[in-house]
């Protein structure tokens, strides 16, 4: 059988979120090509060099490649299944197709997303969903919505919790900075709750400690709609720190010398830097909502209400006011629990999703 796969969204330099999944997903595949198993990947421009080796088809137009381009290849010459790792896909195929979905933000908070994306990311997602054969979700929280929100069947969903780079984040990571500090890496964007975050920081007695945000601050994929954090962190001077785009090779550094990775988002599809972080052997801090508990289970601090700073706040106080004993069973429940958490299942359970299709 032919497996063909949109592989636009890990054929980029800055790879996050669904960029990341696609991308562990394609190199996942390289292992798994027989000759009664091919994949055929659709990219809008050349593959760049750390690309895994495996067969690329590039084509254009480029736009609206996913409706013109890609929908006149596979109407033309379809292969037996059609894998798109975004919940975009053509809206007239000749094939079955099969979709990911991360997560439904844009319909539980269509206030933080512009109106030309809602409109987009609304209709041409809940239609992408309705016309595959099989939705993966990547948590049980995600299917959840799935279910509510557009109103599929449970059986067409299946649960394919990721995985992380076990080569770059474990305990052997050497700490980055020697200062103490509270970490966050992500996107800059409404959802991800900075502002009651950075107000919740300031108001803990210990002035020493800093908050080190990582993430991009550009429109498009690194982040929109993040004004009011910079305009709250100025308040706090120099002890919140920015440090825009992360290099993959300094992410796990700057998570292992962190006094705790810090989440307080108000809804997440999964939340992989918080994965990443137990793996490097620190604590951990999340709100309890959406896919959160799923993927953290008891081993981390917990945001009972992320929409409250005092809560917040609590959370930050619990880390600063553990002993050792605790700091070290928390940090040794977290490298237990990663190790359900890893790419080669995803890509297997993908796979066997879509033979069966």
């Amino acid at each position: 059988m032919t497996i063909g796969i949109n592989g636009n969204e890990a054929n980029v330099s800055h790879r996050v979120g669904v960029g990341q999944y696609a991308y562990e997903l394609l190199k996942q595949f390289v292992k798994f090509q027989t000759p009664s198993t091919k994949f055929q990947v659709y990219l809008e421009n050349p593959p760049l060099p750390e690309m895994p080796d495996l067969p690329y088809e590039v084509f254009g137009p480029k736009n609206l490649w996913t409706l013109t381009g890609l929908q006149k290849r596979l109407l033309a010459n379809p292969p037996d299944v059609l894998f798109t790792p975004t919940h975009y896909a053509p809206l007239y195929l000749s094939c079955p197709s099969v979709i990911s979905v991360m997560d439904l933000a844009f319909e539980k908070f269509p206030q933080y997303f512009k109106k030309k994306d809602l409109y987009q990311l609304k209709y041409w997602t809940r239609l992408s969903a309705m016309q595959a054969k099989k939705v993966i979700a990547i948590s049980e929280a995600t299917k959840g919505d799935l279910v509510q929100l557009y109103h599929l069947p449970p059986e067409k969903i299946v649960v394919t919790h990721l995985g992380y780079d076990q080569a770059r984040f474990n305990e052997k990571v050497k700490p980055a900075r020697k200062d103490k500090y509270f970490f966050y890496l992500g996107t800059l964007q409404p959802r991800k709750n900075l502002v009651r975050l950075i107000e919740a920081f300031g108001q803990l007695e210990d002035k020493d400690i800093k908050l080190v945000i990582g993430g991009m601050k550009n429109e498009g994929r690194g982040g929109w709609m993040y004004q009011d954090v910079f305009e709250i962190a100025s308040k706090l001077g120099d002890r919140v720190e920015f440090t825009g785009y992360i290099p993959d090779t300094e992410v796990a550094g700057l998570m292992k010398g962190a006094a705790a990775y810090v989440l307080p988002s108000l809804y997440e599809g999964f939340g992989i830097p918080a994965v990443e972080a137990m793996a490097t052997g620190v604590p951990v801090v999340v709100s309890r909502v959406s896919s959160l508990p799923e993927v953290c289970g008891e081993c981390t601090i917990y945001i009972e209400n992320p929409y409250e700073v005092e809560s917040i706040r609590s959370a930050l106080e619990k880390v600063l006011e553990m002993g050792d004993s605790e700091r070290k069973n928390q940090i040794k429940a977290g490298l237990k629990l990663v190790k359900r958490y890893n790419w080669e299942d995803t890509a297997k359970q993908t796979l066997e999703v879509l033979k069966n299709v």
